[in-house]
């Protein structure tokens, strides 16, 4: 029986507690009672919920609840695995909720709903679903997919080469199998035959949209909601040939592929269509042009781990591994102008809403550089303490990451000396000598930065803490709050601009050394000590060796 009221295709069953719309299962169950708070949603029932409602109104056809919880549960575990961090499933209701005119936009929620469904490289491959829906689109090198065990949830024994089809003339082909694929190819602007690497992950998602919508919409909504997913690849510039924005080539494509597929798509509907692109896309980016700074750095931190694996083994990742990704976050915040992350399309948005979007994003970016770049300096140092004091080691050996609650209940038996003491204990109390001696005469107590020296909320979030919990890095900075603190914004940009800060050997880390402020570096490398007592005789000796030469250089002087 077919309700076309709703868009729903009900089972002929007499069922008396049989529900016809998850909303109704919501209303019914949400409560336990008439005066209780409503019961927290999964993620899972919240994704069927709006994909129900968007689908209603985009009079869906021959939809049942198993189907939509089918795309719910496949759209949760593609974002739920541990390599997302920024990217979860949280990421789609962020960018429903941030602005009002895409919460009543079905095409826009469908599209973020599928958004970020394919993260290719980040989540180390494809998952038997997800490379049954694609299929067509690669070329797999290794055991099929078809043929691997059920144990391994992605792909991770076969290697796939991404191409566009060598599409033939389809123009009012309906029948055409290869139909949805080539329309997503077209709107994404691939040549036929060409290799795909360049927005892999949109594209991907946005096939998977298509595929696992195109049951119940027409062709023309299902371009429309490629046309939202394609918007969303981040930061590109102006093309250099046409000279043409990203939005205004969108356009084109999608004129192109009205032409080829004959979609029944009006030039104002076509207009409409790359302006709810333009909002989806702003949205999906819109930590960047908020006025909240911690806001801004949670959801930029948060993206780290994603980038780089070793991040996700937050007690055994080293002062390299962190030291490599900060490096890059750093040149980012450099690099990216304001000018790519947000856009328009004939009017939408309007000129005041890009121009404080543009505002904030601008003074995002220098207060986002002037954090990592205190963060990048004082993890410069600690590498260079590191590399002359016997090279790379898991960070926490020298910063202490691990909560006491943690660590190991038993203590391995320590080596010890002919006197009967161990050497570690010796190195104990060397270290605490050292360290009780620069706590009263420097820096023990963090100090508030001379005025108009820093940036005093820079300042203030490194001493204080970002607002988040982050799995592989402490909220608070300290050492480089102090290092701020000491140094300055001049001073600082100068370290930035002219040392060599990444990779650290040991000739660049001397010269770091030697530019840095003397007490700040006596009192991190004398708090290494406490906490690498292997290192504790190297660390000091290193500080015996950095006065003798900057007292050789007073000489020279």
């Amino acid at each position: 029986m077919h309700d076309d009221s709703s868009g729903w295709d009900h089972d002929e069953e007499d069922d008396p507690f049989r529900l016809s719309t998850i909303s109704e299962a919501s209303a019914k169950f949400g409560r336990s009672s008439d005066t209780a708070a409503p019961v927290p949603l999964n993620y899972i029932t919240r994704l069927m919920i709006e994909m129900e409602d968007a689908l209603i109104k985009l009079k869906g056809k021959d939809l049942t609840i198993a189907k939509l919880e089918k795309m719910a549960v496949f759209i949760y575990e593609s974002m739920s695995l541990s390599t997302r961090n920024y990217h979860s499933v949280q990421h789609v209701f962020d960018i429903i909720s941030h602005d009002s005119r895409l919460e009543d936009n079905p095409i826009a929620i469908l599209a973020a709903c599928f958004h970020d469904c394919i993260y290719y490289y980040v989540d180390g491959g494809l998952n038997p679903v997800q490379a049954t829906l694609l299929k067509g689109s690669f070329k797999s090198e290794g055991p099929s997919f078809e043929n691997q065990d059920d144990s391994d949830y992605m792909t991770t024994k076969s290697r796939f080469k991404f191409f566009a089809t060598n599409r033939e003339e389809t123009a009012g082909n309906r029948e055409n199998p290869l139909l949805h694929l080539q329309m997503v190819e077209t709107i994404f602007r691939y040549t036929p035959g060409q290799s795909i690497n360049g927005g892999l992950n949109e594209y991907l998602s946005a096939l998977v949209a298509v595929q696992m919508l195109r049951d119940f919409l027409p062709l023309e909504i299902l371009a429309q909601i490629a046309c939202c997913i394609e918007a969303t690849i981040p930061f590109r510039q102006v093309d250099e040939k046409t000279g043409k924005s990203h939005m205004e080539l969108l356009h084109d494509s999608m004129k192109e592929a009205r032409q080829i597929f004959d979609l029944k798509i009006s030039d104002e509907n076509l207009v409409v269509s790359v302006q709810q692109a333009c909002l989806l896309s702003n949205s999906d980016v819109a930590n960047f042009g908020t006025s909240d700074r911690h806001y801004f750095l949670d959801n930029t931190w948060s993206l780290l781990p994603e980038s780089h694996e070793s991040l996700r083994h937050k007690y055994i990742y080293s002062v390299e591994h962190f030291h490599a990704a900060l490096f890059p976050m750093y040149k980012f915040f450099g690099s990216l102008q304001p000018a790519v992350v947000f856009h328009k399309f004939q009017g939408v948005p309007d000129e005041s809403e890009m121009d404080l979007l543009t505002t904030e994003c601008t003074n995002n970016l220098a207060f986002g550089r002037t954090y990592v770049g205190a963060k990048l300096v004082v993890l410069s140092l600690v590498s260079g303490l590191a590399v002359l004091t016997g090279g790379d080691a898991p960070i926490s050996l020298f910063t202490g990451y691990l909560k006491a609650s943690e660590r190991h209940r038993s203590t391995p038996t320590s080596n010890r000396t002919s006197s009967g003491r161990s050497q570690l204990s010796e190195a104990r109390k060397k270290s605490q000598r050292a360290s009780d001696f620069f706590r009263q005469n420097s820096f023990y107590m963090l100090e508030q930065p001379a005025e108009n020296k820093c940036n005093q909320s820079v300042y203030e979030i490194l001493a204080n803490g970002r607002r988040s919990e982050s799995s592989f890095d402490t909220k608070r900075s300290p050492w480089a709050a102090m290092l701020y603190a000491s140094m300055g914004d001049e001073e600082l940009t100068k370290v930035l601009k002219e040392q060599t800060l990444y990779p650290i050997s040991p000739e660049s880390a001397w010269k770091l050394l030697r530019v840095l402020p003397r007490d700040a570096v006596h009192y991190i490398a004398s708090a290494m000590a406490e906490h690498a007592l292997s290192r504790a005789g190297k660390l000091m000796e290193l500080l015996s060796q950095l006065e003798s030469k900057n007292d050789d250089a007073q000489i020279e002087k």
